[in-house]
């Protein structure tokens, strides 16, 4: 194999990566050089000898003292050093593993030294391979225990519920906030807000949801999120179940919040709900995006319609965060293979809630954006799918509901689960039995 002194050699004038030099200097350490560097010779381009792939083993080799390295060259123009350059790059970036084989892979190993692994990773790692398939989900996270007419919650009651915590109270109120967060800040934020209908369930409760009628929906949702922001923390993923109907309102007021919006993503459900719509719906909304500069606000909406078979879901990111935020970024925790529909079969049964989500089309979005013990933010609890989908996925949640009656199922619901025994404002106080 050629090699040349590295004295001879030149970083590429335009490379945009930045690489861990530490780490690729640990491994030349440990296993030496197993493949050599693109050099471009510079016929073309005046420039020569530079280095077009492998500038940060070069940095790596400068770091350890080495004064020759491995190299193979190529004699090309501008135009094909540069395109060489980026698809080097971008092809890592577009690249995926078998999480399951690459924890086999280093489990065979006895130790990490010159892999860029460490035990910290490996743990992580060992984490979502035991729990990376929303369909394990078993039919017991969706059963919510019935509504009891006299709640035994009260407004302003907190409930410690192992590593979740639920508020009584108004999510628009920084002070509730203040009760459930604490020092803390969320990683993320997934929640099903009232959809501006005055919506009564069909059931033989005839369910109403608090807060759920359109005149006060622009407020309510401006002011939930206007609080959200001070609790989650910058470049914090961002998921809003709504109906579609009321989509421009929905995204109005979380850009006017500070919020982008990026996608809005489809669960596509198992049957349809008939409602008075010319087409039936069988999919349900899910908004995502970013946060840059609040825009204006669009006070206009088309008239509300009953909550049918579909509601869509936002997609996107608290305002702030530094470097790539979603896929690609290093808080992007799936695969490259995410789309924009998600299918997953409807709650056997949502008599509690009127517009409950299965806790399986939950996780699968927590796989995504929630590392392992990460905290999770939902403003609107209602019957708690979002807390026991943290459970689910051993992450954290920090919850809100105005109505006592839901914070009670949301406490028993739990307490099926789990098996463990609530706290209400620091004393233990078991409901199921009550």
């Amino acid at each position: 194999m050629p090699k040349m002194a590295l004295a001879e050699l030149r970083p590429f004038h335009r490379n945009p990566r930045r690489g861990d030099v530490e780490t690729i200097a640990a491994s030349l350490s440990k296993l030496g050089q197993y493949r050599p560097i693109v050099v471009n010779r510079g016929t073309h381009t005046g420039r020569p000898f530079e280095i077009l792939a492998g500038n940060h083993t070069f940095a790596a080799a400068r770091k350890l003292g080495w004064d020759e390295i491995d190299v193979h060259e190529v004699d090309v123009d501008d135009d094909a050093a540069t395109r060489i350059v980026v698809v080097d790059n971008r092809s890592n970036d577009l690249a995926t593993y078998d999480q399951a084989e690459l924890l086999a892979v280093l489990d065979s190993l006895g130790d990490l030294e010159g892999t860029g692994v460490d035990a910290a990773d490996l743990e992580d790692l060992r984490d979502e391979v035991d729990n990376t398939d929303p369909t394990d989900v078993d039919d017991a996270a969706d059963d919510a225990p019935p509504l009891r007419p006299e709640p035994i919650t009260e407004p302003g009651d907190v409930w410690q519920l192992g590593e979740h915590r639920l508020v009584c109270g108004d999510s628009t109120s920084p002070e509730v906030l203040a009760r459930l967060f604490g020092d803390e800040t969320a990683d993320a934020m997934w929640t099903d807000p009232p959809y501006g209908v005055d919506y009564v369930g069909k059931t033989a409760e005839a369910l109403t949801i608090q807060n759920d009628g359109a005149a006060e929906l622009d407020q309510l949702l401006t002011d939930a999120f206007v609080a959200a922001r001070a609790v989650l923390r910058p470049g914090a993923p961002v998921y809003v179940a709504h109906a579609d109907t009321e989509r421009v309102t929905f995204e109005t007021t979380l850009r006017a919040a500070g919020f982008l919006v990026r996608q809005n993503l489809i669960w596509v459900k198992n049957s349809l709900v008939l409602g008075r719509s010319d087409y039936h719906y069988q999919h349900e909304p899910i908004l995502e995006g970013e946060a840059p500069p609040a825009d204006e606000r669009d006070p206009a909406h088309d008239a509300p319609d009953e909550p049918t078979g579909h509601e869509p879901i936002l997609y996107g990111f608290a305002p702030g965060g530094e470097g790539r935020l979603g896929r690609g970024g290093p808080r992007w925790y799936g695969n490259n293979a995410q789309t924009t529909v998600l299918c997953f079969d409807k709650p056997a049964a949502n008599r509690e809630h009127p517009t409950m989500k299965p806790v399986a089309l939950i996780t699968a979005m927590f796989d995504n954006s929630l590392k392992r013990g990460g905290l999770v933010f939902d403003p609107f609890a209602g019957s708690g799918s979002t807390l026991i989908a943290a459970e689910y996925r051993r992450a954290r949640a920090r919850v809100v509901e105005l109505d006592p009656r839901y914070c009670d199922v949301i406490v028993r619901r739990w307490e099926k689960v789990t098996g463990g025994t609530p706290e209400r404002n620091g004393a233990p106080e078991p409901l199921l039995d009550e």
